[in-house]
């Protein structure tokens, strides 16, 4: 069995057995073609949620580098697809790895804000329009709703594709593209607040 259906299984095992975990609108993730998955990052566990939701494709994350100095931890995040990236300076080598692992057929994992939000929503970096408009992907906007205690209630709340396509061939300024990933990030903002209650 290939290393990363063996992963996502045992994470999948992990999901159900501590929290009461539930994915809604999987049939929203399009079985073919370039598609980004973005999602709302309180916690540590959140790429374990997203992994574990995603069962018909092969999800390729995005992380920080230094997650990659340890050995151990690297050589897994590899197995896995994730990609490392420099956040203050993604390089062009970074950026052709992502956009080569979407025209690869994986789902790409992005978190919108860049980083850990604990406490309500950040604002969106470009990188997630960026990533739609290079790479022509449409974008599923995720909602995982939970307060991460074990035992408790965990939902993946999957909404239907935002298509990109009227931005492929448009010139858009760094400004644009945080507009576009805003945009995103208000969808799943609205869908943690509706479903949270």
């Amino acid at each position: 069995m290939k290393f990363y259906n063996l992963a996502t299984g045992t994470l999948r095992i992990f999901c159900t057995v501590f929290f009461k975990y539930k994915v809604v609108g999987l049939e929203n993730i399009p079985k073919e073609g370039n598609v980004i998955i973005a999602s709302n990052h309180k916690s540590n566990l959140d790429p374990i949620f997203l992994a574990s939701a995603i069962t018909h494709r092969e999800v390729a994350g995005i992380a920080k580098k230094e997650l990659f100095d340890n050995k151990i931890l690297g050589y897994i995040l590899k197995k896995l697809n994730t990609i490392p990236i420099d956040r203050e300076n993604p390089d062009i080598s970074t950026i052709k790895s992502i956009l080569r692992a979407l025209k690869e057929g994986y789902i790409l994992g992005i978190f919108p804000e860049g980083t850990r939000v604990k406490e309500g929503f950040g604002t969106a970096k470009s990188g997630l329009s960026v990533f739609a408009t290079k790479g022509k992907a449409c974008v599923v906007p995720i909602s995982i709703i939970t307060n991460y205690k074990i035992f408790n209630r965990v939902l993946v709340y999957i909404d239907k594709p935002i298509s990109f396509e009227a931005y492929y061939k448009e010139k858009l300024t760094t400004k644009d593209h945080e507009r576009l990933s805003q945009n995103v990030l208000e969808v799943i903002k609205e869908n943690y607040y509706i479903h949270s209650k």
